[in-house]
């Protein structure tokens, strides 16, 4: 699916020309007549409901009727009042409105449904893709960007909004786009994570009402068949037993797994053996693509929007949708999300200590000791009060630095920022200048105090992650859904009190709460966490010697932002511990997705094929 979003006004007859051209587009008009919503999407999909010079369309699942979206749509006076729409809603959808010849845009909350724009014919157009915008300007790939994408272990806010596109711009999470008539937009917030103040009995409620929402809806509204993912985690199983008897046949698929410490088969059976009605599809270790697998290839492995999030395991996503499809399913259930939204992170106490002295010190007593932080650098991670930009400016100084002990608590607005030691000068200079300029601007935090910050930028990461996998999963027809990033599971779980969510010996307490009597006891009580690194080295070892083709001739080298032969050397070695490895997952993201990008097309041919 894909969508551009036109201004309601002559000025944009330029633009709606070169969005139209491509044959065989939809065309949903506004009040006025002129094209407003264009683009390829199957049946369904997309739902418009009209009330007088009012127009509001959702993309994607939501559970509201026709008759909900048309008296939703009688209501709007103004593109402020979508506000109420977007709370009243649920699901994970782009929301979007015509109302007295201006244009809103909206994704989700987490970034799984993301808004994009660009200039194109002197005024602004959106859509939900960045790479169908780049190719109706022709624009061509921001190294600057690129470089960025090599950071371990990740791109922080507000950069990672950034996309690899010139000239394509990323709304980011929780805003919208305001298109005026004159083909000029602005941004505007319409979704802050809420305070957490609600004690965790009364939160309860909420969030079980609005994660059987999230995962029955789908299933109610799916096909014959839906399918999810069975790890044997609180997470899958939670999903996969919302999802089990909501009306459509059930598959699961259990992932397989080298780790033979791990537990996570012996839960996967568990539940299989109480859903005897449906189909759960056991793969040998060997019936599925390896880590790495298939990355020489790239080109089914990856978009044409950005780098792929998951590129180790992306094989794997692929081969999974293309069994459950060959199965009947239209629709994947994940679990992922869970992690973001349930689970309290190390840096809560740097909150809590602040905000209720008694609760953070008893709370960091307990988690330092299953831990075993040292109390050192425990004591200085808690003193730290940098504010959010002091932090960027003073990681962009700390790109090259070692990586701290894996016993050193992180309590800061990030993990420690580092450059990869393949990153050429240029390309490390590149990203110390735009942490540099990102600071000098002030960003805020995406919500008051390091916790809520940090938990709200790794909901967007997921989002991110979704989307890609979302992406991978449409060229079969499959719908990947995380029902734990919708909207409203999200607002429920972050309203519950920091305290009674970071309790370090329960694990993830708010969810086991909310889906007691839903879900078996025991699964609930679950405190491990299956661990993927076998999976990682055999992979290594399998692929390694594809992957050491990918960096003869490198096209990340031959834009200056890799030493191709320090890559190589760190393929090639042998290695005691993951973290390399990990550090190496964006650098061969950013090479795959390169060598996968079709030839570039001349800018005034651009428009012709673009949707």
């Amino acid at each position: 699916m894909t969508f551009v979003l036109l201004p309601d006004s002559d000025v944009a007859d330029g633009a709606a020309r070169s969005v139209c051209a491509s044959p065989g587009v939809r065309v949903i008009a506004h009040a006025s007549g002129r094209p407003w919503l264009v683009g390829r999407w199957p049946a369904g999909r997309v739902r418009v409901a009209a009330a007088g010079q009012a127009r509001v369309a959702v993309a994607g699942f939501c559970p509201a009727s026709g008759q909900e979206l048309t008296a939703a749509a009688g209501r709007l006076r103004s593109l402020a009042d979508l506000d109420a729409v977007a709370r009243r809603f649920g699901g994970s959808a782009h929301l979007l409105a015509s109302v007295g010849g201006r244009v809103r845009a909206q994704g989700t909350a987490s970034g799984v449904r993301a808004v994009f724009h660009a200039e194109l014919a002197g005024v602004t157009v959106a859509a939900d893709r960045p790479d169908t915008l780049a190719r109706l300007i022709g624009a061509e790939v921001d190294d600057e960007v690129l470089a960025l994408r090599l950071l371990t272990p990740y791109v922080p806010h507000p950069l990672l909004d950034r996309p690899v596109w010139r000239g394509v711009h990323q709304v980011p999470a929780g805003r919208c786009l305001v298109l005026n008539r004159d083909g000029v937009a602005r941004t505007a917030t319409w979704w802050s994570p809420p305070e957490p103040v609600v004690p965790l009995r009364e939160g309860v409620p909420a969030v079980r009402e609005a994660l059987t929402d999230a995962v029955r809806g789908r299933v109610r509204a799916a096909a014959r068949v839906v399918s999810t993912d069975l790890s044997g985690g609180l997470d899958s199983g939670t999903v996969t037993h919302l999802a089990a008897g909501a009306g459509p046949r059930l598959v699961t698929v259990r992932i397989p797994q080298l780790d033979a410490a791990g537990d996570d088969a012996e839960w996967a059976s568990r539940t299989t053996a109480r859903l005897p009605g449906a189909e759960h599809l056991l793969l040998e270790y060997e019936q599925a693509p390896t880590m790495f697998a298939g990355l020489d290839g790239g080109t089914g492995l990856t978009l044409a929007s950005e780098p792929p999030f998951w590129v180790r395991a992306g094989a794997r996503l692929v081969d999974i949708a293309g069994r459950v499809a060959a199965r009947g399913s239209r629709l994947h259930l994940c679990g992922h999300g869970g992690d973001e939204v349930f689970h309290a992170s190390a840096v809560s106490l740097h909150t809590l200590v602040r905000s209720r002295p008694w609760a953070g010190a008893r709370l960091l007593r307990e988690r330092r000791a299953l831990g075993r932080w040292p109390l050192g650098s425990t004591v200085r991670g808690l003193a730290d009060s940098r504010s959010f930009p002091a932090w960027l400016a003073c990681a962009a100084d700390q790109l090259p630095g070692p990586l701290p002990s894996p016993f050193t608590p992180h309590l800061g607005w990030t993990p420690p920022l580092r450059i990869p030691a393949w990153a050429t000068p240029d390309a490390a200079a590149t990203v110390r200048d735009l942490l540099r300029q990102t600071a000098y601007e002030e960003p805020r935090p995406l919500g008051h105090g390091r916790a809520a910050h940090t938990t709200v930028e790794a909901v967007h990461r997921a989002g991110a992650m979704v989307r890609y996998a979302a992406g991978l999963t449409a060229a079969h027809g499959v719908d990947f859904a995380a029902p734990y990033l919708d909207d409203r599971v999200i607002e429920a779980a972050l309203a519950v009190r920091l305290r009674e969510r970071a309790r370090p010996r329960r694990y993830k307490p708010l969810l086991a709460e909310a889906v007691r009597g839903l879900v078996p006891e025991d699964l609930l009580r679950r405190s491990t966490k299956g661990d993927y690194g076998e999976d990682v080295f055999d992979g290594l070892h399998r692929h390694r010697a594809s992957l050491l083709r990918l960096f003869d001739g490198s096209l990340l080298a031959r834009r200056g932002l890799v030493d191709e032969a320090a890559v190589r050397a760190v393929l090639s070695a042998d290695h005691l511990f993951t973290l390399p490895l990990q550090a190496l997952e964006p650098t061969l993201a950013c090479e795959v997705w390169l060598r996968a990008l079709p030839a570039p097309v001349p800018q005034r041919a651009c428009a012709e094929g673009a949707l």
